[in-house]
């Protein structure tokens, strides 16, 4: 679907009044979605792939394209050298705030209501991200624990309440330190970068589905694994996440 099947009215990302000032042609959603192209190609060390002509290309030359770059620069969001397009810092404050809902959705979908299927997490998501306001978004960001990454592996940018890690809301996702003693829970994924250590962690039986239980935190945190006991250290529980057993 090119950029002119989707053309609504907009002023600014707000929907105008027939009261309004001269409605720009251009939707919000196209809007937001360069934002996120530009942002995940700077995020991925390919920011020579942001160019007008890459852009085209990737639009399938709609012509709408330009329109819509030249609407984003009179915005504020982008700036415009040449060939080469660049964030201004409006820009990429909106852009990583789209990324930041996107990416909690996911784990949203992925994690709580255990959607399985990558095509419905990412149409969903993709969705939600245009919608949720940033109270909501930390609301979210609360309830999950205040994960560090999407279920992708790639960063979530962090909000303010990660900084303040608010507990407003009883989290519904865990790291598995915070377990009390007796209790039992069932991991959702493991945050490491580390291959050795995730080898390790499958190898003793720490996989997505696995129930565990904490048998003890002092002096350190044993749990058990079906009937298998295991010491661990509490930096490597840290990155194990899980949802409480009732």
């Amino acid at each position: 679907m090119g950029l002119n099947d989707r053309r609504m009215r907009w002023r600014g990302g707000r929907r105008m009044t027939n009261g309004g000032p001269p409605p720009v042609d251009y939707a919000k959603t196209d809007v937001d979605e360069l934002l996120e192209l530009i942002y995940t190609l700077k995020e991925s060390g390919k920011e020579g792939l942001i160019t007008v002509e890459e852009l085209r290309r990737k639009h399938n030359g709609d012509p709408a394209i330009d329109k819509l770059l030249e609407e984003m620069g009179s915005l504020g969001l982008i700036k415009i050298s040449g060939e080469k397009i660049g964030f201004s810092e409006r820009g990429e404050t909106e852009a990583e705030k789209l990324i930041r809902a996107h990416r909690l959705a996911e784990r949203l979908l992925t994690d709580v209501l255990l959607v399985q299927k990558d095509q419905v997490v990412e149409s969903q998501a993709c969705a939600m991200e245009h919608i949720l306001n940033p109270a909501v978004v930390d609301n979210i960001c609360t309830i999950l624990g205040h994960p560090r990454t999407c279920p992708h592996g790639h960063a979530i940018p962090p909000g303010r309440c990660c900084s303040d890690r608010k507990r407003a809301a009883a989290p519904a996702v865990l790291s598995l330190d915070e377990l009390r003693s007796g209790e039992s829970g069932k991991i959702l994924y493991v945050e490491t970068q580390d291959h050795a250590r995730l080898d390790k962690l499958t190898t003793f039986g720490i996989l997505p589905g696995t129930t565990v239980k904490v048998h003890q935190r002092q002096p350190s945190l044993v749990i058990f694994v079906g009937q298998t006991q295991l010491a661990l250290d509490l930096e490597i529980a840290r990155n194990v996440h899980v949802v409480k057993m009732t």
